[in-house]
């Protein structure tokens, strides 16, 4: 029998040698590398603690940014926290022509069992004027007066050491104003009672007026580096989610004179009245929440409105006047092409109902797009990018490159504007086209300032449009932006009427505007706004003024369509109240604000703004309104409690307390989070070779496998 090897076992046999021979020079090229010294205990540990400390670091970063929502009601006192507050409100509203009056009566309860102080932030319509503070408490009430801001918060103080009740009104914002309260006794229930005026809208043949109740948290980016603009403080906003509080009454009363078409509360189920002179509205659900923003419709019988309509009041010094200025018919405006630049907000508080509300918003807006104009969209969250390099024809495959971007959109990330809007209006210019910037957000930023300062300086031709989403957006900024741009504002709070409030605003954009407009008073006056913005179709504008003498004629001019056009008001002024001579200083002290944005001294804004306010008697930046009991209450040894009262977050609001929904969104921090566990068990989990190991000889790993 042959022992001679056969072929199969021959080959299996120069296999494994060849096997060897790889492990073996594969052993020689590791010993030939520089030793690696293998990680201690203790850099390992000092890895993991770096690992942590950036993450606290980029979740803290991110949270003081934007102001994450305080849930819960707290009362932080000796014996540590305590839910010691409840809150409902009752408004009660009285609408005669272009102005309501309105009180807003809040209800607190100390729940607790110590003498306590508490803190609530709210919201009022654009425009309000305040003038009156009410407080009853253990059967005492006080009267509320207006004072300078410094003055007034060191009386409150004063009282609130002496153990006295007090209360005092500061204005936060343009549109958002804090109450405090102290020196409430245990199971004391507290009625505060805050009067002010607030214009009536016009738009669209319709009236409205919109009175807020809640708020969404607003994002505070970094301020600019080349902006010398000073803010205010303001505390972080409070936000609450409870079921067991924030319960709302409301009563309207409609002095309207005239019959009605119709009349609708858009967001509120409502009881409609007939009442001697007009109608009576109240809320038809007793456990309505105040999570929303109640509006009020109504639409007068006229089958066409007057060109102008003129309200006066004397007061013996002066006469103050409200002129509203109704633009053409819409029939007699001939569309013209224009450059249409939409501009989505994609940030964290766009969450849930409000980026459903901006896609159905753009798409509409796409839709109502001509083959003659030209269009772009540019998406901003915390950073910006535009779609197309210039504005692209409205023709069928760019159209479908844009729903394609705007179906992609979600909501994360900060809301840094500032970006977007240099991209929009930076935009390569289209010859003979008129550019309209169409605005899509909810406005929760806190440096509202710097951005205003932005659109005035940056915007130049172009006409700003702005549309306000969801159940309480920033809506100050918003038409104070459309202000500046000489645009308009429209609010959209639902996805149901999405279809309606952008068709309106179409059929008003793309209408060439009244230009230039001016106002011949036949005598001196002083009139705000001092520039007055464009006139477009279906929405007149407001202007209020103070006249040596009553006017007999007003005549206001313009350019329509590249031709001169003017207009007379009515002969026929209607008697107006005390009201204008408010609103008319509200207008002003509004005007000198602005004036700050765009270069004028500070100090010297702010000295003229407080002899207005103290003037009329109105709660500004400047002012608060201070109601103090004069008998000592709480004894000076007992301790005093104090906290914020919270706002309901806005329906459809989607914010959590765990993740900021307006800083870095909470997919970003979960997956900052992930990565940086997963580093940190990588480091504990890793075990470097040992130092016997590294001094072995060449042998193989392998052993050859001989035939």
């Amino acid at each position: 029998m042959s022992t001679q090897p056969s072929i199969r076992d021959q080959l299996e046999a120069d296999a494994w040698k060849n096997h060897a021979r790889f492990a073996q020079e594969l052993m020689r090229k590791q010993q030939t590398r520089p030793a690696r010294r293998p990680l201690r205990w203790e850099d390992r540990a000092l890895l993991l603690i770096a690992v942590i400390l950036l993450l606290l670091l980029i979740v803290r970063v991110e949270t003081a940014r934007a102001a994450d929502p305080f849930f819960g009601l707290e009362f932080q006192g000796a014996a540590g926290v305590d839910r010691t507050m409840a809150l409902d409100t009752d408004i009660r509203a009285d609408i005669t022509g272009l102005v309501a009056r309105i009180e807003v009566t809040q209800i607190f309860t100390n729940t607790g069992g110590a003498w306590a102080e508490a803190t609530y932030r709210f919201p009022l319509p654009v425009g309000a004027t305040v003038d009156q503070l009410r407080v009853d408490v253990a059967g005492r009430i006080l009267e509320g007066v207006i004072e300078e801001k410094k003055a007034a918060l060191r009386q409150y103080q004063q009282a609130r050491s002496e153990g006295k009740t007090a209360s005092l009104l500061e204005q936060q914002r343009a549109n958002q104003f804090q109450t405090r309260l102290t020196n409430i006794g245990a199971g004391e229930t507290v009625s505060l009672t805050l009067g002010f005026f607030a214009p009536v809208e016009y738009q669209d043949g319709a009236f409205s007026l919109q009175i807020p109740l809640t708020f969404t948290p607003r994002w505070e980016p970094e301020p600019s580096l080349a902006s010398n603009i000073t803010f205010l403080e303001s505390n972080p906003l409070a936000a609450y989610t409870g079921p067991d509080d924030h319960y709302l009454t409301l009563d309207v009363t409609l002095n309207s004179g005239l019959n009605l078409a119709s009349i609708e509360s858009r967001f509120h189920d409502v009881d409609i009245q007939p009442a001697p002179g007009g109608y009576r509205v109240l809320l038809a659900d007793p456990d309505t929440r105040m999570d929303r923003v109640f509006e009020l419709n109504w639409t007068p019988q006229l089958a066409t409105l007057p060109a102008a309509t003129l309200s006066t009041f004397d007061d013996g010094d002066s006469v103050y006047a409200l002129l509203m200025l109704a633009p053409p018919l819409l029939e007699a405006i001939a569309p013209q092409p224009r450059e249409v630049v939409f501009i989505i907000d994609t940030s964290g508080s766009m969450s849930g109902t409000s980026m459903e509300q901006a896609r159905a918003a753009l798409k509409m807006g796409l839709e109502h797009l001509g083959p003659d104009d030209r269009f772009n969209l540019v998406r901003f969250s915390s950073d910006s990018e535009k779609l197309f390099r210039e504005s692209e024809p409205a023709y069928p495959d760019f159209l479908q490159q844009a729903a394609d971007f705007i179906e992609a959109l979600t909501a994360d990330g900060g809301t840094v504007m500032a970006p977007a809007l240099r991209m929009a209006m930076d935009l390569p210019q289209q010859q003979g086209l008129l550019r309209q910037i169409v605005f899509v957000t909810d406005g929760s930023v806190g440096n509202e300032q710097e951005l205003l300062l932005q659109i005035g300086e940056d915007l130049r031709d172009s006409r700003l449009f702005t549309v306000s989403i969801g159940s309480a957006p920033n809506a100050w900024f918003m038409r104070k932006s459309a202000e500046i741009g000489r645009g308009s504002h429209t609010h959209i709070g639902h996805v149901d009427e999405v279809e309606q409030r952008i068709g309106r605003l179409w059929s008003r954009i793309e209408n060439p505007a009244v230009q230039n407009i001016c106002v011949d008073w036949g005598m001196d006056a002083e009139f705000y706004p001092e520039i007055i913005p464009d006139l477009y179709a279906g929405e007149p504008l407001w202007v209020y003024a103070r006249l040596p003498a009553e006017p007999r004629e007003i005549t206001v001019c313009g350019e329509l369509e590249g031709r001169n056009w003017e207009m007379q008001s009515r002969n026929v002024p209607s008697a107006g109240s005390s009201s204008l001579a408010s609103l008319w200083a509200r207008g002003k002290i509004e005007a000198l604000e602005d004036s700050v944005v765009f270069g004028a001294e500070p100090d010297a804004m702010r000295r003229e703004a407080l002899g207005v306010a103290l003037e009329y008697g109105l709660l500004t930046r400047y002012t608060s309104l201070v109601a103090v009991d004069k008998t000592p209450r709480r004894p000076t040894a007992e301790g005093l409690a104090s906290g914020n009262i919270p706002s309901l977050l806005p329906a459809g609001s989607t914010l959590s307390s765990s993740f900021s929904g307006t800083a870095t969104g909470w997919k970003t921090q979960a997956l900052l989070a992930f990565l940086s566990l997963f580093t940190a068990t990588g480091m504990l989990l890793y075990k470097p070779p040992s130092r016997a190991a590294n001094t072995r000889g060449n042998r193989s790993p392998m052993t050859a496998r001989q035939p």
